[in-house]
């Protein structure tokens, strides 16, 4: 540490010079660093651009505070002042951007750790089920399938149960089917074993409990079965069923697999729609 009996033996004149030396070099360094972060280059590597705009923003209150620091040193002020001012500058930040900064460090983690990403399908415990739109360092963009939009605070992601309707499934395929997902895009492995040709696929799975009004078991399975038919060419898989409770009325837990969320939310209200009808 720069003792204050050099600093006070320093012409004042030599003081200025140093201090405008100073300044420009972190100007210069600051002036850089932002070229650099405005480039393409952290966005090709995948990182986010709020993830981008942050570290600007970081790294221009950094610049800032050792202009800040430049000056109290060179000008007298102690070290106990310098404590003093960045505690009170640091409880000032703490105290107005609680609430911000733990949004923030949660949307930093959803955006490095990826329990989730944009286009999955998730619930937010039992209020909200749609899909991720968008992830940002503050709030989480999420549709629901009545193309209603929720901004949810990345902070409720660290005390909800948050369920992602995704699941690997391996199954056999044929050769044309095989070149049509190569075709999509989809994410698969494929595994050869013996003369069986299997692939490991990425799937949305979405699970909802619907009540049909109460009455024969058989043929109330038959209707629905007839709607589950007609939309597995929509949905990729064939939709299952199964009963859940039976009292007041038979409620049936529904089981939609499909390649992609837009695949869920495009069809899923028709194939609701469709059932229902098939009752009235």
């Amino acid at each position: 540490m720069i003792s204050e009996t050099f600093i006070d033996s320093i012409p004042s004149e030599i003081k200025l010079l140093l201090l405008i030396s100073i300044i420009t070099i972190l100007l210069v360094v600051n002036w850089i660093t932002q070229m650099i972060l405005s480039s393409q280059i952290l966005r090709n590597r995948g990182i986010p651009l709020d993830i981008v705009n942050l570290i600007k923003v970081l790294w221009k209150l950094i610049t800032a505070l050792l202009i800040l620091y430049s000056i109290m040193i060179l000008y007298g002020l102690s070290v106990e002042g310098i404590i003093g001012v960045s505690a009170f500058l640091g409880a000032i930040v703490s105290f107005g951007s609680t609430q911000m900064l733990s949004n923030l460090f949660v949307g930093v983690y959803i955006v490095f750790v990826r329990p989730f990403r944009v286009d999955d399908f998730i619930a937010i415990g039992n209020e909200v089920r749609g899909q991720v739109v968008e992830i940002s360092l503050n709030y989480t963009k999420i549709r629901t399938v009545y193309n209603i939009y929720h901004y949810i605070p990345n902070k409720i992601f660290m005390t909800s149960n948050i369920t992602i309707y995704k699941q690997k499934i391996k199954r056999r395929i044929s050769d044309t089917e095989a070149l049509a997902l190569q075709a999509r895009k989809s994410r698969i492995r494929r595994i050869r074993t013996f003369a069986l040709q299997l692939i490991e696929e990425e799937v949305v799975r979405y699970t909802f409990i619907w009540g049909a009004p109460y009455g024969d078991l058989k043929s109330t399975k038959d209707k629905i079965q007839e709607i589950c038919d007609i939309y597995s060419g929509v949905f990729g898989y064939k939709p299952e069923f199964f009963l859940y409770s039976l009292d007041y009325r038979m409620q049936f837990k529904m089981i939609i697999t499909t390649h992609s969320t837009e695949l869920l939310m495009s069809n899923i209200l028709n194939f609701r729609n469709d059932i229902v009808a098939q009752f009235h």
